[in-house]
């Protein structure tokens, strides 16, 4: 098993406590720049071609050293969002490096596959295809790319680099061989096929990937209307409704949550609960500041969001950790589903606390923290009760909410939930912080028992998540 030195969390046989944690506003300034650096660290590898993103270092027990579609895309929405941030120099070190991912991606999409289209999931860093058994076909994949390369192009638009975009991302052509619109018209003519969840185990129709096509395909047909390709744009936003409309079947009144997947045609079998964080990341990933849909306020998405803490808190034996040494609330670690048994770096038996999902849980609460503050009123329902009292007893034990209550934004009980829900994000922010190693090094993975880093060393998902948490943590102004 690979274990990395935790430089918070000492202990041996018994849980470390007190625990003593540098306050979260101090952290998060030099922690973003740490994970700022790593995930770069991971782009271009010195063995590859350049703009391939590695997942991990990792070359065995597990071996991630290759470039999955959707990290990759993940970790250069990243990169594009720094692109132009200089107002003197707008062709800087991460312009060049959206350009190099550019290139690979022209690779990966044109090179022939096992599954012969563009959810093929992962690339040798040399670009080769890998050939071996996956779980394959992942259509998230494709949408992920088109999300990233259309913000970006955006970017590239509002400084002049039009030739840049119609020549090489999308050039309004049918059949297209640039990115975005290849990937797009995938995409829309592909969205209903069953394939492989995020987790590259479950066969059939995914939360996750049904919420990132939609997005993709809302923010390109945006693109395509704005370079003219209005056919194409009506295309992708009449597919963009159906997925929308097809998204409450996914909601189970039952159960209480959206689950993950409907239709499972193969893969594992053990998933009973269907209860699973790829619906919280969905909604993190999937976020549009021009089409909000599902949004992290929603109230089915704050009772999904509640039934992942309460499956979470007592399932691994370290999230008896509860506060720091100074009294602040630290939150449950959450895995990805409550039936997991990958370990990462051993044979299957028990799934562990995930960096990157603890950190979704924390940028969602942040988000919905900021949505819920830009209204005139808060209404507690059925769905979002549970969730919202947790929250507010992090800030007033006595405030209890109830259902069919309703708090202008006037009013104490109103500025409490916001505040509440913010307090929530931290505490799940702070769990990362506890468990992470010098320098803010990430694993993928974190011991149920120990709270030891563990599996795949610096994954590069890990950092993008945190990443993504810290930024909205910062955009809150209360």
């Amino acid at each position: 098993m690979s274990i990395q030195t935790n430089t918070m969390l000492k202990m041996e046989t018994e849980y470390a406590s007190p625990i003593v944690a540098q306050s979260l506003d101090q952290w998060t300034v030099s922690a973003r720049q740490f994970v700022l650096e790593k995930m770069i660290a991971n782009i271009s590898p010195a063995d590859g071609e350049r703009g391939a993103v590695l997942a991990s270092p990792s070359r065995n027990n597990p071996n991630y050293y290759y470039h999955w579609v959707r990290d990759a895309a993940r970790t250069m929405s990243e990169i594009a969002k720094l692109n132009g941030l200089d107002k003197t120099n707008f062709k800087d070190q991460y312009y060049q490096l959206m350009v190099d991912y550019v290139e690979f991606s022209k690779i990966n999409q044109t090179t022939p596959t096992v599954s012969n289209s563009l959810g093929e999931p992962k690339f040798y860093v040399t670009g080769q295809a890998f050939s071996g058994p996956w779980g394959r076909p992942q259509n998230d994949s494709p949408a992920q790319r088109a999300l990233t390369l259309t913000r970006w192009a955006n970017i590239l638009l509002a400084n002049g680099e039009q030739q840049y975009v119609t020549g090489i991302l999308y050039d309004g052509q049918e059949p297209s061989f640039s990115l975005i619109k290849a990937d797009l018209d995938f995409v829309a003519n592909h969205w209903q096929d069953s394939c492989f969840d995020l987790w590259e185990e479950v066969d059939g129709s995914h939360f996750y990937t049904r919420m990132l096509q939609r997005t993709a395909l809302r923010e390109g047909a945006d693109l395509a209307s704005l370079l003219n390709d209005q056919g194409a744009a009506d295309f992708y936003n009449q597919q963009a409704e159906l997925i929308e409309n097809a998204m409450s079947d996914f909601w189970s009144e039952d159960k209480g949550y959206f689950m993950a997947t409907l239709n499972r045609v193969g893969g594992l079998d053990y998933k009973y609960s269907d209860l699973d964080v790829a619906v919280m990341l969905g909604t993190f990933q999937a976020m549009s500041k021009t089409h909000p849909f599902l949004s992290p306020n929603d109230d089915k998405i704050l009772a999904t969001a509640y039934a992942l803490h309460q499956a979470f808190d007592p399932l691994y034996p370290i999230n008896a950790i509860e506060q720091t040494a100074s009294g602040e609330p630290v939150a449950p670690g959450i895995g990805r589903y409550p039936e997991d048994k990958y370990t990462g770096s051993g044979p299957l038996s028990q799934g562990n606390p995930w960096f990157l999902c603890t950190a979704c849980l924390s940028g969602t609460s942040y988000k919905a923290a900021a949505l819920f503050a830009a209204q005139k009123s808060i209404q507690i329902t059925q769905y979002n009760v549970n969730q919202l009292n947790l929250a507010v007893a992090l800030i007033d034990t006595k405030l209890v909410l109830n259902v069919g209550d309703s708090f202008s934004n006037k009013t104490k009980a109103f500025k409490t939930i916001i505040q509440g829900v913010k307090a929530l994000g931290d505490a799940y922010l702070r769990r990362v912080q506890i468990h992470a190693g010098e320098d803010v090094s990430l694993s993928e993975q974190f011991s149920r028992y120990d709270g030891y880093m563990t599996s795949a060393v610096d994954l590069t998902w890990s950092y993008v998540s945190v990443a993504i948490s810290i930024d909205l943590r910062n955009e809150l102004n209360f």
